[in-house]
């Protein structure tokens, strides 16, 4: 992964490098320019562009429900997927220490990395553009959602509905493509789910998404 390449996953080019390679450089590997102010601003950013969509989607519910429902789409999880998705650890610069963490001790790392990203996008695009960004980034999240869900991670999500409809449990059929691409597929009615990501976790998360916005849009 470059960032060339990371740009064409984005759908946006940089007027200005510099603020990228900022959003993509931990406080470890510099401790006087890094990506930390970019994340606190991309935290703001992201949290804004979620709100209105939802306020603007559901017209008819209280501060409450769509507080949950923020909560839900922006949790660090999400948010880590989220950077794994764009591969952003295989671009970000870190200390050797760091960079020999596991995988799960960077999640944090992983979920600044995406806000600043967002941060970055809107210093040098603007409203309009990290909207556009957000919103394409979290399509298969926002698809999924409804009034009525628990807020759970999708696959718990989908598992507590198919268990609500007394349906034999989803069975996720995984496929290791090579090169950190997975593909997961799932049975539904006759019909086959489809999804892949860059782990286990990522195309099982994104085919339990897709089945949930089926299911909700069709009343199913």
């Amino acid at each position: 992964m470059t960032l060339k390449g990371l740009q064409i996953q984005l759908g946006y080019s940089f007027k200005d490098q510099n603020l990228l390679e900022l959003a993509l450089t931990h406080k470890s590997y510099s401790n006087s320019l890094n990506n930390e102010r970019l994340e606190f601003l991309g935290d703001s950013i992201l949290n804004s562009i979620i709100s209105e969509y939802l306020f603007s989607r559901f017209t008819n519910q209280k501060e409450g429900l769509l507080t949950r429902m923020r909560a839900f789409l922006v949790k660090a999880e999400t948010l880590t997927i989220k950077a794994e998705e764009l591969s952003l650890e295989k671009i970000i610069k870190l200390s050797k220490g760091t960079a020999n963490l596991s995988k799960d001790r960077k999640n944090s790392i992983l979920e600044g990395a995406f806000e600043a990203v967002i941060g970055a996008i809107f210093l040098d695009g603007g409203w309009d553009a990290s909207k556009e960004i957000t919103l394409k980034a979290f399509s298969k999240n926002l698809e999924a959602l409804s009034e009525d869900m628990s807020f759970k991670d999708p696959k718990t999500e989908l598992q507590e509905l198919f268990q609500s409809r007394k349906i034999e449990l989803p069975k996720y059929n995984l496929e290791d493509l090579g090169n950190s691409n997975f593909s997961c597929t799932v049975n539904y009615k006759d019909m086959i789910f489809k999804s892949s990501g860059t782990s286990k976790r990522i195309a099982q998360t994104n085919v339990a998404m897709q089945l949930l916005a089926y299911m909700n849009q069709n009343n199913d």
